[in-house]
């Protein structure tokens, strides 16, 4: 072959000209390895990339097929030759070839199957001869050599379509490629990846030979809108997938369409590079999402010549435009003024399909696209019975009663008076006056409304339900719609064998009706008074309901239709054994008794007073709110209440649910044996739109009318006949009926059938937006509407945006709270006092930030000006912030003093010093008490002074006074010297003791711990062992690989730094010993930020196994060996040799390349990398929690959920369906693991775990302490062996003695030596109560307050709880995770409207970055007590609380209050609100953990006056010092974040907590409740 020429590759431009043709020639393809919008240079020629007309940059790189025989000026040709891919063909001067890397494969067949290759450096898609052109855009590309003297070759622009059978599902998909260069010559297609991904396709285009572990997902393109993947092969080195090409019967019929590509986008577009670029800081790392600035690529115009691809052809335009014209001509009106509804609708309809005998391409084109574009729901639409009137309603036959006049149709010009209609947009009462006129016609039959609501259109075949569908329509979540339409019949399938109780007489009632083993509940559900009766006059429903959430209900007109009702029960659903109802006179009355005698069936009435025992009453409060969701929704009228309710409870029987009896289905299937059909209810919404059939014409023309849906109809038509609102406002059942179709959803004439439809309902039934007005004595006929577990929508960010209520959102009050407060804030290195001045304007002149009731959540920035006449800018919640961390209980300033710089003595009123003594009756001579006549001037932090009275200063700062006093030589005056001298003998003792015990711990659960390598010696010696020794050895033969032991007298790099190191002995959890070589961190300086490593919460440890249990996840754990020596340190250190390293090493310099414990950055090294390792599996870490990682998954079943990884410094806790998995082949990547330690758990953080089978069958997972305890004891018997003076009780039924009060020992106080010991056993028993020991949380609590000064007496109370361990070691604390049993009716939601939070009502703030809830949720429960004045010494009251999720106790609390509350109504609500406030973050913990929490919490306590108070919304505080307690707990109320409820004192297991219990039935009975076997035999 001769080359004259060179040629490097060619450039592709825009031509606007139709009428060029292609020819059969295609030019050589572009390089795969270089881009267009660069500079290309080849032997010193330079190409520059050409522009249309409207400038914007077009280039293409294209692969194909040269077709011609010879090379013209340049250009190369070859004949038969098929370029399956070029790299670069470059052609040197002298013709030779310089360099061809490609596959090319002569052939000369026509394949039947086209590869579709992915080009990563290409910027346009290629199709080639296996493409269907479905459009042609009517522009082409010029192909342009370099060499200008060249000549140019056209391509089109084309819309195609490829054909891809899949060889593993037998199915076929088309996909849509627009807006392509078409090469008829080629064999294959080519795509750009980076058009895939931005047409929405996930593309992994790394094949899977190249992944180290691959999975499906690998080497594939995936489609999530269908959820379709589809494998890529190789063909050489690239990726591809077949197609085929697809013909026109297969593009018509198929239901699969995908598009490849987005509808138009410019490659050129430098936004690309921008974003890409600000995804980088300066120094290189990522960005958070927040930081990032991007340029909006959907803002950007479209291409005209890109727009204009898309036309309505000729001969549509002619027909329609003829069609309209005449009509137009016909009416009189030559302006082209058509209708809103043109007559001719069916003839344009007719006309059309007559032009195109065959689909055409571009017919065919835009039916592919809207099917994509409306989520694969195909739709044909013709014309079947159009209005015959321009107007959707007839001005003529409205009568003019009014005195409008009459207008009359001549030329569009009316006779006489103008007539205003209802349709001219300037006069808003006439069409009011309309559609009143049209009201009262059709009320005197006058007017029939069905000829004006009938439809111009006829829908097509309606698919199956889906899962999102029925998720959406009957307000559940997808996986429940998922298993609900898996566990029931959606087509009504006829059984074999009908029923036949009504095809035979008897007159024995018990064999007329079913008998169904069962128990129901029955009780009345009353409408509220402003609802009054429905449209059928009923007024009430009974309500019949089993154990397993079966409802059935019967509308009744008045209360005493009870009888009635039985009837239509036993009728319709049987006769169950018994029903069980409350002592009301309508239910109990001798007819029913009878009746249900008759029946077979027992009459078991109700105890007075106890409501909770009747299931009814439950699911009175979920029929309630489920109908109210519903009518709120649709906001349908008023009166349609009990077609509602009937359908609701219908949807409630088949949803299917997690009730361990249902064993997963329903509780239809439950009751009847037989599987649930829910065709009649998984198509319509409430209240839904639709279009019935009504046959007041002959066939064919059979009318359809537009009506609203209200549920399936009983006793009336067949099973899949639905009620059917009329726009007469009459209800009618129903068999043919169809939903709106997408046209006629969005079509403005149809819009406006609807708004009228809509309009004349309300004149007869009224609506849910406008109620009817009321006096100001009537209550809120809305208030049963108001639904306040409904998660708050989503507002759109637009001006005046108004909530329910009518009130402007993020409105900022005219008057700001915040300005001109004054509050302490940072100013260099010092807190001073600032003043909020004003808001800060940004550049644009507007405020700086968004506006938020919630000052916490308010982003308003504020120039704070300082004493110094400083201005700095604030955040508003930054400010809020520092606001109430610097105010009391009561709100009251809570400022820091800096010292006391002066006094002043009263003379008047203080006692002088020569008469500070008194003498007592028996002669002695006593210091006087007083205070009198002295005041001290206080500077405070915020740099201001204030006079403050002795005796209030000697209360809250007596050591400051006391020195004060000393060091200005005043200590000797009457109103110091009787305590002066007291308080400093006192500190003094107090830091000499705390000194003591400053040095190294002595003892560690119980062990002595060596300070050197000497000591340990000394002690393996006497000892008789070797534990220590061995330690050292194993220690620094682990650590020797984190260091880098250079020559002798070989010194450190330039920019190492020397540091220092030594041994450190330790005792773990499960008492064996341990040597860690750690560097003195205390020698270097400080690092910025957090310098630690991870340690998972324990509540977070609790939740992740109760999500476990509650979701059939298993879990696995695994040490991390070495964990710090296998991060690098971030650090450049060095250390010199001393003995621990060998004999042969000491003096030398090591490096350290590792983290090392003690070093100022070992614990945050190893922390970031394990972090960069959980990222590079996928892992977030949970913003609640950051050392709780998580990811979506699936399980085997196909459900979702979560994957967690919990991480306490190395060890690891795994909690997924594929557990060891991910432990093995994720985690075990990047660390050691120790092989021992992987499984699941059986020992972790030093409690011994197992997986347990409870009474009601549930799984759950349980925590024991006992191994640990034993082990303790044990130590303390040991510690004991050698000590007289103590021992272990032999008799300890309690913690401790129940009489003692630690507060007023006065028994000596302990040595150095035994009050370290004092403090250790402390340490033990704390964590003993991590692990489980719920009942001894109290005494631990309470002597852990005496660690800074123990006594002898205190340690013998730890010896007594010790001794009760023994005794009661076996126990288990159980994560139970079923659901709990919640009554309902002691929760009541109260109307809040009328308080001070009535803005706040029902409006639960969720945090907005919370991720998708995945899984079954949890429901939380607390109970809460507080013990007044406690503390004998300073009464301060204690709290205690217990917090349950589902069934599962995660939290227990037991502390003193920080304050002394005068009442036990101030103790408790402190106590109510701590427990509010753990609440709150643990519904913050579990929603960023993914898992689904709806609220409210419930919480227990048994003060009926802090009950009260909480939640009646008119109570009013007397006392201001719970001011802030009572306010946060009432919001959260008023919120719907908690509901509160009396318990009995004899119920409330939060008792244990606050009091010391005596041994008997009720400490007993608390303490089994909480905690599995402790009193069983051991």
């Amino acid at each position: 072959m001769s080359l004259e020429n060179e040629m490097d590759i060619a450039m592709v431009e825009l031509d606007d000209d139709d009428n060029d043709d292609v020819d059969g020639v295609m030019p050589l393809a572009c390089a795969n390895d270089l881009e267009f919008n660069k500079t290309i240079i080849s032997n010193d020629k330079t190409s520059t990339s050409c522009h249309n007309s409207n400038g914007v940059k077009i280039s293409a790189m294209i692969a194909g097929t040269i077709t011609a025989s010879a090379m013209q000026a340049g250009v190369v040709y070859t004949k038969n030759l098929t370029c399956k891919r070029m790299e670069v063909l470059q052609l040197s001067n002298d013709g030779a070839v310089a360099n061809i890397n490609s596959a090319s494969v002569p052939t000369d067949a026509t394949p039947s199957e086209f590869r579709l290759e992915l080009d990563t450096h290409a910027n346009m898609p290629v199709v080639g001869k296996g493409a269907y052109i479905v459009a042609s855009s009517g522009q082409t590309a010029d192909v342009n050599a370099y060499d200008p003297q060249q000549g140019t070759t056209k391509l089109p622009i084309v819309d195609a379509a490829v054909q891809y059978d899949c060889p593993y599902t037998g199915k076929s998909y088309v996909f849509i490629i627009r807006n392509a260069l078409h090469v008829p010559s080629m064999d294959n297609h080519l795509i750009p990846p980076f058009i895939l991904r931005e047409a929405g396709i996930e593309v992994n285009d790394v094949p899977k030979i190249q992944v180290e572990d691959p999975d499906v997902k690998d080497h594939s393109l995936h489609f999530s809108a269908g959820d379709v993947r589809i494998p890529l092969s190789l063909h050489g080195v690239f990726s591809y997938f077949p197609t085929s090409k697809p013909s026109a019967k297969m593009l018509e019929e198929c239901e699969d369409i995908y598009l490849l590509t987005p509808t138009s986008w410019d490659p050129h577009d430098p936004n690309y590079a921008h974003n890409e670029a600000q995804m980088l800081d300066w120094q290189g790392e990522l960005r958070a999402p927040a930081l990032r600035q991007k340029l909006v690529l959907s803002d950007i115009e479209e291409d005209a010549a890109i727009a204009a691809a898309c036309f309505i052809g000729k001969v549509e335009t002619l027909a329609i435009t003829s069609i309209l014209d005449r009509q137009a001509s016909d009416n009189g009106d030559m302006g082209h003024s058509y209708a809103a509804v043109p007559p001719s609708a069916n003839e344009i309809a007719a006309v059309l399909s007559h032009v195109s005998p065959t689909l055409d391409d571009i017919t065919l084109c835009r039916r592919l696209i809207t099917r994509h574009s409306l989520g694969q729901f195909q739709m044909s639409v013709g014309s079947t019975c159009a209005n015959s009137d321009p107007y959707l309603f007839d001005i003529s036959t409205v009568s003019d009663s009014h005195g409008y006049g009459v207008a009359t149709k001549c030329g569009g010009h009316s006779k006489g008076p103008r007539r205003v209609s209802w349709r001219d947009p300037l006069v808003d009462d006439s069409e009011q006056v309309l559609l009143d006129d049209l009201y009262h016609q059709s009320v005197n039959g006058q007017l029939d409304l069905d000829d004006k609501m009938v439809s111009a259109l006829d829908a097509g075949v309606i698919n199956g339900v889906t899962p999102s569908h029925l998720s959406k329509i009957w307000r559940i979540d997808a996986d429940t719609a998922k298993r609900t339409i898996d566990i029931t019949s959606q087509r009504l399938v006829r059984m074999d064998n009908p029923k036949l109780s009504r095809n035979y007489g008897t007159n024995d009632r018990m064999l007329r009706y079913k008998h169904l083993n069962e128990y129901f509940f029955m009780d009345t559900l009353f409408a509220t008074k402003e609802a009054m009766k429905s449209s059928r006059g009923h007024t009430c429903v009974q309500l019949f309901v089993t154990d397993k959430g079966f409802v059935y209900v019967v509308p009744m007109k008045r209360e005493s239709e009870v009888l009635q009702a039985i009837k239509q029960f036993a009728k319709a659903i049987g006769a169950p054994d018994a029903i069980i109802c409350d002592a009301s006179k309508a239910q109990t009355s001798q007819k029913v008794k009878q009746f249900c005698r008759d029946i077979g069936t027992t009459l078991r009435i109700l105890e007075e007073n106890t409501p909770w025992a009747n299931k009814a009453e439950l699911y009175v409060g979920i029929i309630k709110e489920a109908t109210r969701k519903d009518m709120k929704a649709s906001t349908s009228p008023l009166v349609f209440w009990d077609y509602c309710m009937e359908r609701r409870a219908r949807i409630n029987n088949l949803t299917a649910k997690d009730l361990f009896s249902l064993h997963g289905s329903n509780a239809y299937s439950s009751l009847m044996g037989e599987e649930g059909d829910i065709s009649a209810l998984c198509q319509y919404d409430w209240y839904d739109w639709c279009y019935y059939r009504e046959n007041k014409e002959n066939f064919p023309f059979n009318r359809e009318v537009l009506g609203r849906v209200l549920g399936p109809s009983s006793g009336e038509g067949n099973e899949m006949a639905q009620w059917v609102l009329k726009a007469n406002g009459n209800v009618v059942p129903r068999r043919t009926l169809r939903p709106l179709t997408v046209d006629e959803q969005y079509s403005p004439t149809e819009q406006k059938k609807r708004e009228t439809f809509d309009s004349l309902i309300s004149r007869r039934w009224g609506t849910a937006m406008s109620p009817p007005q009321v006096s100001e004595n009537d209550d809120d006929p809305w208030e049963v509407y108001v639904d306040d577990d409904e998660l708050p929508r989503h507002t759109p960010e637009i001006e005046d945006v108004v909530d329910a209520s009518g009130k402007v959102l993020c409105q900022q009050p005219a008057y700001d709270k915040i300005i001109n407060a004054e509050v302490l804030l940072q100013n260099g290195e010092s807190l001073q006092t600032a003043k909020v001045r004003r808001r800060s304007i940004g550049p644009d002149g507007t405020t700086v930030g968004k506006y938020h009731d919630n000052p916490f959540m308010n982003s308003i920035i504020y120039d704070v000006e300082f004493p110094d006449g400083t201005v700095k800018e604030y955040g508003a919640n930054i400010i809020a912030e520092n606001m109430v961390s610097q105010v009391d209980a009561d709100g009251f300033s809570l400022t820091m003093m800096e010292g006391i710089v002066g006094h002043e003595m009263d003379t008047a009123v203080a006692i002088p010093k020569h008469d500070k003594h008194i003498v007592t009756r028996s002669g002695q001579k006593r210091l006087r008490k007083t205070t009198k006549g002295w005041k001290l001037l206080v500077k405070w932090k915020d740099e201001s002074e204030s006079w403050i009275p002795l005796k209030d200063m000697k209360e809250s700062h007596p050591v400051e006074v006391a020195e004060y006093a000393k060091s200005r030589g005043i200590d000797n005056e009457a109103a110091f010297a009787w305590w002066v001298p007291y308080t400093l003998r006192k500190r003094d003792i107090i830091l000499s003791a705390v000194k003591s015990r400053i040095r190294k711990t002595t003892h560690k659960y119980g062990i002595e711990i060596p300070n050197t390598v000497e000591e340990a010696i000394k002690l393996d010696q006497r000892n008789g062992n070797t534990y220590w020794h061995d330690a050292t050895k194993l220690e620094m033969f682990n650590v020797g690989v984190a260091f880098e032991i250079l020559d002798e007298n070989q010194i450190a790099p330039q920019g190492w730094h020397p540091v220092t190191g030594h041994l450190v002995f330790d005792v773990k959890m499960d008492f064996t010993r341990k040597a860690r070589f750690v560097l003195d961190g205390h020698k270097t300086p400080d690092v910025i930020g957090s310098s630690y490593a991870g340690v998972v919460s324990r509540d977070s440890v609790r939740i992740a196994f109760t999500y476990a249990a509650l979701n059939d996840l298993n879990i696995f754990a695994a040490d991390i060996r070495n964990a710090y020596l296998q991060a690098p340190s971030s650090r450049k250190d060095y250390i010199v040799c001393g003995s621990e390293f060998g004999l042969e090493n000491v003096g030398r310099v090591a490096l350290i390349h590792r983290a090392l414990y003690g070093g100022k950055t070992a614990g945050s090294d190893f922390r970031n990398h394990l972090r960069s390792c959980m990222r590079h599996l996928e892992f977030d870490h949970c913003l609640a929690d950051p050392d709780v990682w998580m990811r979506p998954a699936k399980k085997s079943d196909g459900s979702s959920c979560y994957e967690y990884i919990l991480l306490y410094v190395d060890d690891v806790l795994v909690i997924s369906d594929n557990a060891e998995s991910v432990l093995r082949n994720g985690i075990g990547r990047y660390f050691d693991l120790k092989e021992s330690s992987i499984g699941p758990p059986k020992l972790y953080l030093g409690g011994h775990v197992r997986k347990v089978e409870l009474d009601n069958g549930a799984k759950a997972w349980a925590f024991s302490s006992s191994q640990y305890v034993q082990a303790a004891v044990k130590n303390v018997e040991a510690y004991l062996n050698d000590k007289d003076k103590y021992s272990l009780p032999k008799k300890a039924e309690t913690p401790m003695t129940t009489s003692y009060r630690p507060e007023l020992d006065v028994t000596p106080e302990l040595p150095s030596k035994e009050a370290a010991y004092y403090m250790s056993l402390i340490g033990i028993l704390r964590w003993i109560v991590e692990l489980g020991r719920v009942d001894i949380c109290l005494e631990v609590s309470i002597m852990s307050s005496h660690m800074a000064m123990p006594r002898e007496g205190h340690l013998a109370q730890l010896f007594h709880i010790f001794a009760y361990l023994k005794k009661y070691h076996n126990t288990e604390l159980v994560f139970d995770p079923s659901d709990p049993v919640v009554d309902e009716s002691k929760f009541q939601q109260q109307d809040w409207t009328s308080s001070e939070f009535g803005h706040v009502m029902g409006k639960q703030e969720l945090p907005p970055n919370m991720p998708e809830p995945r899984g079954l949720g949890f429901t939380i429960r607390a109970k809460v007590d507080a013990d007044h004045a406690s503390d004998s010494v300073t009464r301060r009251s204690r709290t205690g609380f217990l917090v349950y999720i589902n069934s599962a106790l995660v939290y227990w609390h037991s502390k003193k209050q920080n304050c002394v509350e005068s009442s036990s109504f101030g103790s408790e609500f402190c106590a109510m609100k701590q427990c509010c406030e753990y609440i709150r973050g643990l519904a913050y913990k579990l929603r960023m953990m993914g898992i689904p929490y709806q609220g409210p919490a419930y919480i227990e306590a048994d003060n009926q006056s802090v009950l009260a108070n909480t939640t009646i919304p008119d109570s009013t505080l007397k006392k201001k010092s719970q001011s802030i307690a009572y306010h946060m707990v009432r919001e959260g109320v008023a919120r719907d974040e908690w509901r509160t409820a009396y318990i009995n004192s004899t119920l409330n297991e939060a008792d244990l907590l606050t009091k010391q219990l005596p041994s008997g039935e009720k400490r007993k009975g608390f303490v089994m409740n909480l905690i599995h076997h402790i009193f069983r035999s051991n």
